[in-house]
């Protein structure tokens, strides 16, 4: 760079003396050693000024600073000694002249070198045009990445400020937002990213209804907590997620209901390696209790919620993992005993639909015989103030077998809080939390990434959703509001109709919906219905009577709710056991309708092993089992 350089400062000596006199005068060549003069003034200066540490490749507008200084230095230096010399035929505008051409020359070099390993010209068609939405200090630093970056080519800045349109920040445009599909189709733009990371969860949804339906490809930076907090880099693009989709502005915490069930405490957490008992564990180590019991079934899960806890817990927090089965009494009661457990978390449950609709007997099994032993497992180990049951929206007037048993432990719950001494019993019911295993959301981000069709079972199906984070920041407050025997609510928001849900993730995966009935077309994903499928209901409700009180939270509600008594739920409970002991599913159906309200098991049953029972001789005889009291 130093030779080039050197050339151009004497190119632009000799171009300003042709500029001023129309020619090269011949008395001027007398003093021709004021070219290598000049251009060792600029060249070192240019050194001094630390513009050779620039890498040309990432060259800005503030690496124009030293090529200014220099320049002028070489300027001042050209008159003084022209002066000194008495050089009379060297113009005395040259130097001004000199000046302004000596950076086009040399800062226009570096800008044109900059340009092309930005690829500007021979490979601005391999690169994918992108537009920013946000032209803010997060757009601005995002923008200059992807220019240096091969893949992408920021071709515009969206934002709703209408003071900023028109402007350029970084030679990238700002539009309004109010033509953004005009702008999509003019500018072939691939790729909206979401650069607005202080924004509400209310404006992220309100942007991202305004950017759903375009053909393009949507994806964020990380949110302002997350930059500040040193979690992630402005860089880190990644997927919308679904959640932005519901708006839901969170409530903050309550930082004394967070900690009056957990901080310093020994608490147990069953189910510890599913979507919610996982979350319910990183809510714990954050608050800081004196132990954490994990209990699971699954080597694996229990293995992956250890080894993500390790790293975050400290010295002053005993981990501990148990693997175990909430079927084993004795097990559990040996565990909340000796480990002096005072919180209890059950969230082990079978949770999906239509595999309990298949497994009738391990459902009911797990679900409600299960419960049963925590619960009597709690009472035993004596130490135990704080139990909380999570729940379900589908035990609210269920129509399958996983409601059913969600309700009648649930019930469980509820007639032993009557009899409790010293233990507040409690339970959390919500609906669907984003991203859990078997949940409508990853299924259809498959069925995306490979082509679809998406599936739907109703067009106007609809559904509860929260985020897994949310969900267990409040099961915890909720547990802390208990006095004993409540069924509290979550606030779910509004209900999500899963025909939207299925077209907004397509279109922020970039792709358009095939019309109906017509072949799909490059680029295009179709939506199939699917119908209903066995006991999935069109609706979910969240309240079984008539209505929910508010409590000190405005995301809990409290509701109130018909129970059983322990001496009842004991002996169904017993029965059931039994029945399951003995596979015998006449007993399980006639109890379970029995026992919760409004109860049907389907005909169309879809449990293989039922099926061949049924085809057996018809058994008409069943195990007795108590009548439900007046």
């Amino acid at each position: 760079m130093m030779v080039g350089d050197a050339f151009l400062l004497s190119l632009s000596l000799w171009a300003s003396v042709v500029l001023r006199y129309g020619e090269l005068d011949k008395d001027v060549l007398q003093f021709w050693w004021l070219f290598p003069t000049v251009s060792l003034l600029g060249v070192f200066s240019f050194y001094k000024f630390g513009l050779y540490r620039a890498i040309v490749r990432y060259i800005g507008p503030s690496s124009m600073l030293p090529v200014i200084q220099g320049v002028t230095i070489a300027a001042v230096g050209v008159t003084f000694m022209a002066y000194l010399t008495q050089a009379y035929a060297f113009p005395r505008s040259s130097p001004a002249i000199f000046w302004f051409v000596s950076i086009l020359t040399t800062g226009g070099s570096r800008i044109a070198i900059r340009t092309y390993f930005y690829g500007l010209f021979n490979n601005y068609l391999t690169r994918e045009p992108i537009a920013i939405y946000g032209a803010g200090q997060t757009g601005a630093q995002l923008a200059i990445a992807l220019l240096n970056d091969s893949r992408y080519m920021p071709v515009a800045f969206i934002d709703d400020n209408r003071s900023l349109r028109k402007q350029t920040i970084h030679g990238i445009r700002v539009y309004d937002s109010e033509h953004v599909d005009r702008l999509v189709e003019r500018l072939k733009i691939k790729q909206i990213l979401l650069a607005v990371p202080s924004a509400t969860p209310a404006q992220r949804k309100k942007i991202l209804d305004k950017l759903s339906t375009l053909p393009v490809h949507i994806r964020t930076v990380p949110t302002f907590g997350a930059l500040i907090s040193g979690k992630a880099s402005v860089t880190e693009i990644s997927e919308v997620e679904i959640g932005d989709l519901l708006g839901r502005d969170v409530v903050p915490a309550q930082p004394e209901l967070l900690s009056q069930s957990i901080a310093g405490k020994s608490v147990l957490v069953t189910g510890a390696g599913g979507t919610i008992g996982s979350e319910l564990c990183r809510k714990i180590i954050e608050i800081g209790p004196r132990r954490l019991v994990l209990f699971d079934n699954s080597e694996f899960a229990l293995y992956s919620i250890e080894n993500e806890l390790q790293e975050k817990v400290g010295s002053e927090i005993e981990l501990v993992a148990m693997l175990g089965s909430i079927l084993n009494e004795g097990h559990l009661t040996m565990a909340l005993s000796d480990f002096g457990i005072e919180t209890v978390y059950h969230a082990a449950a079978y949770k999906h639909v239509h595999m309990v609709e298949r497994n009738i007997i391990e459902g009911v099994r797990n679900n409600v015989v299960g419960t049963w032993n925590v619960v009597k497992a709690a009472a035993k180990a004596n130490r135990v103030s704080t139990f909380v049951l999570i729940s379900s929206d589908k035990a609210v007037r269920p129509t399958n077998v996983m409601g059913a048993t969600k309700r009648l432990a649930e019930l469980i719950v509820q007639a032993y809080s009557e009899r409790a001494d010293g233990t507040r019993f409690c339970m959390v019911r919500f609906g669907n939390v984003l991203r859990s295993s078997g949940s409508v959301v990853p299924i259809f981000e498959q069925q995306i990434l490979k082509g679809g069709p998406v599936e739907v079972t109703h067009r106007d199906a609809t559904r509860y959703f929260m985020t897994a984070s949310e969900a267990a920041e409040l099961v915890i407050q909720a547990g802390a509001m208990s006095s004993g025997g409540e069924v509290f609510v979550l606030d779910m928001g509004e209900p999500v109709p899963i025909y939207d849900l299925a077209e907004k993730m397509i279109h922020l995966h970039g792709l358009e919906i095939a019309p109906e009935g017509q072949k799909k077309g490059p680029g295009q994903v179709s939506i199939r219905i699917i119908g209903l499928r066995p006991g999935e209901k069109l609706v979910e409700e969240l309240v079984i009577g008539d209505g929910a009180s508010g409590t000190t939270h405005s995301k809990i509600l409290k509701v109130n709710e018909d129970a059983e008594s322990w001496d009842t739920v004991q002996q169904v409970c017993g029965v059931l056991r039994d029945a399951c002991e003995a596979a015998d599913y006449l007993t399980v159906k006639q109890l379970l309708e029995q026992y919760v309200s409004g109860y049907q098991m389907i005909d169309a049953q879809v449990d293989p092993l039922l099926a061949i029972e049924r085809e057996r001789a018809g058994r008409d005889n069943v195990t007795p089992f108590p009548k439900k009291e007046d």
